[in-house]
């Protein structure tokens, strides 16, 4: 059961009648959330082969924005991108925007989020290609977030990048200079900050119009944090079985890596959470009336755990706006990294002696969703299926 998707089913029906705005994205959300695991999407029908009682396990909508969904996904990219970690030094990049521009970005989310991405990762890139600084392609993976500690619309980029990149000729793996850096960040956020402007400038002119010359000097702020070697992560990985791994990624704790405790593995768990989920989970939750929501957050000043009580409607409204638009990529890959660019990627694995792991055969873990919630045995079997609602007319 879930405290958060429960309340946003509740609270559904009064969003969906019309009498608030709310995009049409955020609507197409509510109605997954409101039909997730209940009986309008179908399901099957088991029965324990000890208790002899009946169990009814509905099917899910596989919402990104739902709270009930997400879980097996998320442990499987994280065991994956786990998997892949390379024996170098990692680093994550955090890059945000000025405050100015954040309406900006909330009024035009498809394009502005599309840009933010591109333009950050080619001006890694171009800052990278400098035979002074580095003289290679990185590889790079992206994560766009659009909230803050307190649900509030706060666009940023992290970025897991490794330390060093492949040559032009590929034939060449260069290392970064000193483990602990990279790139020149004030170098980064300017190409950063020309490149924007330019690109902005010609896809959207009315919303460059309507960006003060002050935005485009300062405010565009970089975070440059040292994540450790891969390698140590993959060794640790290698020693459990795949089902330790993806048990290992759901449990991680909550909270942005600190530096003492910053590996290639954390920040890997760190970002995976909202891969397939949004801004706020159950965890977090205090108290969820039908008036208001109370949840907990970290002050970034203090480090204090605080609580901040909001309205139902104000909860609702900081909710549905990280909501992202149909079909565009919380995730995205760069350079040698991207899907295209697999035979480079190989090339990168043999420069590095990266190993072929052999995973010993491991016993196959019991099938959760044959567990029986009456008497705990794994003893249910399917002996019917739930038919699938007809969609209503004001879908």
């Amino acid at each position: 059961m879930s405290v958060l998707a429960d309340w946003l089913a509740r609270q559904a029906p009064a969003w969906l009648d019309g009498a608030h705005p709310i995009t049409p994205a955020a609507r197409r959300a509510l109605h997954a959330i409101r039909r997730c695991r209940t009986p309008e999407l179908g399901g099957h029908v088991y029965r324990c082969t000890d208790c002899t009682k009946t169990d009814y396990a509905y099917h899910s909508f596989h919402h990104r924005a739902c709270p009930r969904c997400g879980g097996a996904r998320t442990a499987e990219w994280t065991a994956r991108q786990t998997e892949r970690l390379l024996p170098v030094p990692y680093f994550l990049v955090t890059f945000t925007v000025p405050e100015e521009m954040r309406p900006i970005f909330s009024a035009r989310p498809g394009v502005l989020h599309d840009l933010f991405f591109t333009q950050a990762a080619r001006a890694l890139q171009t800052v990278a290609a400098i035979p002074r600084h580095l003289g290679a392609e990185l590889g790079c993976l992206g994560v766009l977030h659009t909230w803050g500690r307190q649900l509030q619309y706060h666009p940023h980029l992290h970025f897991i990048v490794p330390g060093g990149g492949l040559t032009a000729d590929h034939q060449t793996w260069r290392h970064s200079r000193q483990p602990d850096w990279l790139l020149p960040k004030d170098a980064v956020a300017a190409a950063l900050r020309q490149g924007f402007s330019e690109a902005l400038r010609h896809a959207a002119p009315d919303l460059h119009a309507q960006v003060s010359d002050a935005c485009w000097r300062d405010g565009w702020w970089g975070h440059w944090q040292p994540a450790g070697s891969g390698d140590a992560a993959r060794q640790r990985e290698d020693g459990r079985s795949e089902a330790q791994a993806r048990g290992a990624a759901e449990g991680a704790g909550h909270g942005r890596p600190r530096r003492g405790q910053c590996t290639a593995q954390n920040v890997v768990k760190y970002l995976a959470r909202y891969v397939s989920r949004t801004a706020i989970s159950d965890e977090r939750i205090v108290t969820a009336t039908e008036d208001s929501v109370t949840f907990r957050y970290t002050d970034s000043q203090t480090q204090e755990r605080r609580e901040c009580p909001l309205t139902a409607a104000a909860f609702m409204q900081r909710y549905l706006q990280h909501v992202l638009p149909p079909g565009q990529h919380r995730v995205r890959y760069f350079g040698w990294m991207h899907p295209a660019a697999k035979k480079r990627r190989l090339i990168v694995e043999t420069l590095l002696a990266v190993p072929i792991i052999m995973r010993p055969k491991v016993d196959t873990p019991e099938p959760w969703h044959l567990r029986c919630p009456h008497c705990g045995g794994f003893t249910l079997v399917c002996v019917g299926r739930i038919p699938r609602s007809p969609p209503a007319c004001d879908r």
